[in-house]
């Protein structure tokens, strides 16, 4: 067996669980403003968001850039409909495709909630300088672009 066949993973280390858990962790942190307050899951904010900032999205479009899966998706737009937080309208051009908008209901809620959650970002990177932050900043634009060209290049499949 080679030297590199005789490696071992060790977690602490291993960068993809490192930064998943810390995901996990500022997300399960951060979702405790909404969650509390406004009864609002991750999911659920996160496609709240999206269209916040983009006005008019499929639910295929919102997966894509929310990075959740289609079911996912599905369950917290329905959630956000029955709480007349979003409206779902047919494509005319395809009536299988609807595209999602907020009511002002879910504009209102969106509101209260962005400043909240923006405050709490601030506290969390008040714990890094200018500096760090910026390196972060591009620290993680680098890393996404390398996934990306070795999800192209096909990575570690055989």
């Amino acid at each position: 067996m080679s030297e590199k066949e005789n490696r071992t993973v060790m977690l602490n280390l291993f960068v993809p669980y490192r930064m998943v858990n810390l995901a996990t962790n500022i997300s399960n942190a951060c979702s405790k403003i909404y969650r509390t307050e406004f009864d609002i899951s991750v999911p659920e904010w996160r496609v709240l968001a999206r269209l916040a900032e983009n006005d008019k999205l499929n639910a295929k479009d919102i997966g894509k850039v929310t990075f959740m899966d289609k079911s996912k998706v599905s369950r917290a737009v329905k959630t956000l409909e029955n709480k007349n937080l979003l409206i779902r309208e047919k494509d005319e051009k395809d009536n299988r495709a609807a595209y999602l908008s907020l009511t002002t209901q879910g504009r209102d809620i969106y509101a209260k909630i962005a400043p909240k959650a923006l405050d709490w970002e601030e506290e969390l990177i008040s714990s890094l300088d200018i500096s760090e932050y910026r390196d972060l900043m591009r620290i993680m634009e680098k890393l996404d672009n390398k996934v990306e060209e070795m999800e192209e290049n096909n990575f570690g499949l055989s």
